[in-house]
């Protein structure tokens, strides 16, 4: 582990502020965030055309929703480790820490930015994450099931991420150009966060017993299943934010929507088959996913 994780470290040595990376100058105001095939309600939902203002407003709350999972849960992350503190750390795992506290804090300051400028930094953007939170304060850096919560978190958001940048460059539907470097860079950066986690969640993984192995499976699908309610789906007073009209009704029947749990399910496979748990995934149905 003590090689793959160096290669890491060397690989984030050279580091950018993504803040200054970005060209904020360059927005497009008429393009959406998202592609329509990323939102948790249609056009058709709605009763618009897919070209409508809507439908971009739409798109950047649910853009800012992904923004406000990241700030959540990298804050968690950082919290977590700063409090642990490093010096009872392998230097390699001290050196590859340091380097993600750095980048996490680059992404909430530039996560931050987008939603500033959707205009719902006052918007209650994520579900319920009050227990998952309660959870995550109660998780030490050296058991696996912290790490297992780090790598829930990163392979979700970036699974999203990568699907958006696929959907927009695979159906030619052009996005944003801010929202879509502020896309780009994050999945590039948690590349290697998600490679770093794999490897500190197995090395913990090694030292554990049948008993404790059990109980972390556990963990591990609640974990999943409390983040994906709270990052994937809509909350009523973001939709009504955004001017979508009912938004407690389309809050709801964003919940019940079969396509979101779908792409749900999408976002959950990384985690899942991490562990090789093949029957897992496959009794882990939509209707388990769903708010």
């Amino acid at each position: 582990m003590s090689t793959q994780l160096e290669k890491l470290t060397a690989h984030g040595a050279d580091y950018r502020d993504p803040v200054a990376a970005i060209d904020w100058d360059q927005e497009d105001g008429n393009l959406p965030w998202l592609p329509p095939e990323m939102l948790s309600l249609s056009a058709g939902d709605l009763g618009v055309p897919e070209r409508s203002k809507l439908i971009q407003r739409l798109s950047q709350a649910e853009f800012s929703r992904l923004c406000a999972a990241g700030i959540w849960l990298e804050g968690l992350l950082i919290s977590r480790l700063s409090a642990k503190g490093f010096l009872e750390l392998p230097a390699e795992e001290t050196r590859i820490i340091l380097q993600e506290i750095r980048e996490e804090t680059g992404h909430s300051l530039m996560f931050l930015t987008m939603i500033e400028r959707a205009g719902l930094q006052k918007t209650r953007l994520l579900g319920p994450t009050r227990l998952l939170t309660w959870v995550a304060q109660r998780l030490s850096p050296d058991h696996a099931a912290f790490w297992a919560m780090v790598y829930i978190g990163e392979t979700v958001t970036d699974t999203y991420a990568r699907l958006c940048l696929k959907r927009a460059q695979d159906d030619g539907q052009e996005i944003s150009l801010v929202a879509s470097d502020v896309l780009s860079l994050h999945h590039k950066d948690e590349a290697r966060h998600i490679a770093a986690a794999r490897a500190l969640l197995a090395s913990r993984i090694e030292k554990m017993g049948l008993i404790e192995r059990f109980v972390f499976s556990r963990t591990l699908k609640f974990l999943l299943r409390g983040f994906l309610k709270a990052t994937l789906y809509p909350t009523a007073e973001s939709l009504e934010r955004a001017g979508i009209p009912r938004p407690s009704e389309m809050a709801a029947h964003a919940a019940r929507c079969p396509r979101r749990a779908e792409l749900a399910r999408q976002c959950a496979v990384p985690a899942l088959t991490l562990l090789g748990r093949t029957a897992e995934l496959a009794r882990f149905g939509v209707a388990d996913i769903r708010p």
